[in-house]
């Protein structure tokens, strides 16, 4: 089980890191455009607090500054756009794509010896609308990944600035338990039309596991 445990949170800090993104002060319509640009050189900087399963002391601060390459890769016949992640001095890569309104993030993790492409939003997908997304994990139950819409269209206010037309959506890794499936992780995602995601929030069992919050953003 602790092993299990262990692989589930590797893949919540592929989603975590995944959706670490944003963009730019650039002014423009709000009405259209995308909920995340993949300017070359655009770049995003987010407050990160992260607190171990269990632990009740205080939180680990750090800061990630993220950056849009111009690098591209095919993966299941989507382009994907290569994003490098670093926080304290630590560099990782991933993959965005967006399909027929669809929003994608691929990763692929050593530790958890799992590749994994996951629609973090769907930006056509009603209030309450869900999506279903299999997971394989390594020596674990069967499990998946719910996606639902909460709120769209709503305005949210991180680290003192406020944002317009943000989709509120929240993914729910899920195990079967006892013949269903059982909530483990969820992550609230704000992510603000023209500007990314501006927010994530992750739980663990119903205690909040970790937070990053956009700080600035620069778009090319």
């Amino acid at each position: 089980m602790k092993k299990y445990i262990l692989t589930l949170v590797t893949i919540t800090t592929i989603l975590f890191s995944a959706c670490k993104k944003d963009n730019s002060n650039k002014p423009g319509d709000n009405t259209t455009g995308t909920y995340q640009p993949v300017t070359t050189g655009s770049t995003w900087s987010y407050r990160n607090e992260t607190f171990a399963i269990g632990d009740i002391g205080d939180a680990e601060l750090d800061t990630t500054v993220n950056t849009m390459t111009a690098a591209t890769k095919i993966y299941n016949g989507k382009t994907f756009h290569k994003l490098t992640s670093v926080t304290g001095g630590e560099t990782e890569s991933t993959y965005f794509g967006f399909t027929d309104h669809v929003y994608y993030n691929h990763s692929f993790n050593a530790e958890a010896d799992a590749e994994l492409e996951l629609p973090y939003l769907n930006e056509e997908t009603a209030v309450n609308g869900t999506w279903i997304t299999p997971l394989t994990v390594t020596e674990g139950p069967e499990s998946q990944l719910k996606g639902t819409i909460v709120e769209k269209n709503i305005n949210k206010t991180i680290l003192g600035k406020s944002y317009a037309n943000v989709i509120r959506s929240k993914l729910e890794l899920q195990s079967k338990i006892g013949g269903a499936f059982t909530t483990v992780f969820t992550f609230e995602f704000y992510v603000a039309k023209n500007i990314g995601v501006v927010a994530i929030y992750t739980g663990y069992n119903g205690n909040q596991l970790s937070k990053s919050e956009l700080i600035s953003h620069n778009i090319k």
